[in-house]
């Protein structure tokens, strides 16, 4: 059977036709891969409005920022009392007196005192977690927070506690009679005793072991203690 050259052409030329359309294709998702794409134009930032000076907006704007920072002050000042707050006022067990007559001789060997006055009309009797200042000769006046308190059944009240900022190294102790207040202080620098009868009396140094060694001195020192009740 004979095969014209017609009918075998026709399969080439549709092969041919294909592949054309195939290379055309590639080139052409080629070239938009290559070419680069164009960027689209940034959004100009729109311009500040100016306020004119004495303008409303002008005045509402200062006056926003004046509440602002008013506000901002107030948390500030607040915040800082709740961290620091005020100290606690401390209440003078006794006071200095002027007073050249005091009701009680002072004790032999002392060579540091002053002579004080306790208020024993409408004494003020400290209670636990109180601060009391402590006069001392030399200008030197420390501060001790109450720590227990007790009434005795005689009527007498005495409290104990510790010198502000040492633990409980240096303890205090304080004790009003009828007539009478005597009192033991402890500091680094010694230890002191306040004696008064009816609201006269000292406040002094203990002397030191030393000072009572020396030769003609006494061991020991004599406080006189005179305790009436009522």
């Amino acid at each position: 059977m004979a095969i014209s050259g017609s009918n075998l052409k026709q399969p080439f030329l549709w092969v041919i036709i294909l592949v054309v359309i195939a290379v055309a294709g590639f080139f052409v998702g080629t070239k938009d891969k290559l070419e680069p794409s164009v960027a689209q134009p940034r959004a100009l930032p729109q311009p500040q409005k100016v306020l004119d000076a004495g303008s409303d907006d002008l005045r509402k704007a200062e006056e926003t920022l004046a509440t602002a920072n008013a506000t901002l002050a107030k948390k500030t000042t607040e915040s800082g009392a709740a961290e620091n707050p005020s100290p606690q006022a401390s209440t003078p067990a006794w006071q200095f007196s002027n007073s050249d007559s005091v009701s009680m001789p002072l004790p032999k060997g002392v060579a540091i005192y002053e002579p004080v006055s306790v208020d024993m009309d409408s004494p003020v009797y400290p209670s636990p977690g109180e601060q009391v200042n402590l006069p001392l000769p030399g200008g030197t006046s420390l501060n001790a927070t109450v720590r227990t308190s007790n009434e005795n059944p005689n009527g007498d009240y005495s409290w104990r506690g510790y010198l502000d900022g040492y633990g409980t190294d240096y303890p205090v102790v304080m004790t009003y009679g009828a007539n009478s207040v005597f009192a033991t202080i402890t500091t680094p620098q010694g230890s002191y005793t306040l004696e008064s009868i009816n609201g006269s009396g000292w406040v002094y140094k203990n002397p030191s072991e030393f000072e009572l060694s020396e030769p003609g001195k006494n061991d020991y020192l004599d406080i006189p203690h005179s305790h009436h009740h009522d």
